[in-house]
């Protein structure tokens, strides 16, 4: 196993949408039961005393923080998806959130947009996020070339990411994350935890 050359102190584990209603609509996601490669990813970044933050899509009753103009969160403010205390967007249970997580909610694309996620981070001095989630070619892409572009030292978990469908997750993989983060692996990142 590769040595990452990890400060733990100041690195952070991002667990993008893990969500009820991205989980069940997401082909990829079933097919690689990321939930089951995710878990101990988070059970060792809690071990390590390394911060977890849950990033979610959410919005409040109404979705006033919704543009009509926004073609894609307009037809989820339409469809009335992803309402605060709405079983979709529960975060799976297998992965917590425990007492230590952190929740951000986010009502774009970008987790960095219009949330608290980079005063968290701040707060905490980290510079290196490792990521995962659902989407890889949008919000695991959004959130990397967003961290790229501040500096941040950006680790993608391949194994624990899955896309749209496998074409859009390998191409955003071999054509972007490639480019701008390290593509690891779930067994890497364990490996380098301990």
């Amino acid at each position: 196993m590769a040595d990452l050359g990890l400060d733990l102190a100041k690195t952070a584990v991002l667990a993008l949408d893990f969500q009820q209603g991205i989980i069940s609509t997401i082909p990829m996601a079933q097919e690689r039961n990321l939930v089951a490669k995710a878990k101990p990813v988070l059970e060792a970044a809690r071990a390590a005393g390394v911060p977890v933050i849950h990033v979610i899509i959410q919005f409040r009753d109404g979705h006033p923080e919704v543009s009509s103009r926004n073609r894609m969160f307009g037809a989820m403010k339409q469809m009335g998806l992803f309402v605060a205390g709405n079983e979709e967007t529960k975060i799976d249970e297998a992965l917590g959130p425990k007492k230590s997580d952190i929740i951000v909610t986010r009502p774009r694309v970008n987790p960095f947009f219009g949330t608290d996620l980079q005063s968290i981070l701040s707060s905490k001095e980290v510079h290196t996020l490792v990521l995962m989630g659902i989407t890889t070619n949008w919000v695991v892409e959004a959130a990397a070339r967003h961290a790229a572009d501040a500096d941040y030292r950006v680790i993608v978990l391949e194994d624990c990411c899955a896309g749209i469908s496998v074409e859009a997750h390998e191409f955003v993989i071999a054509n972007v994350l490639s480019l701008i983060a390290e593509v690891s692996t779930s067994e890497e990142l364990l490996a380098n935890l301990k």
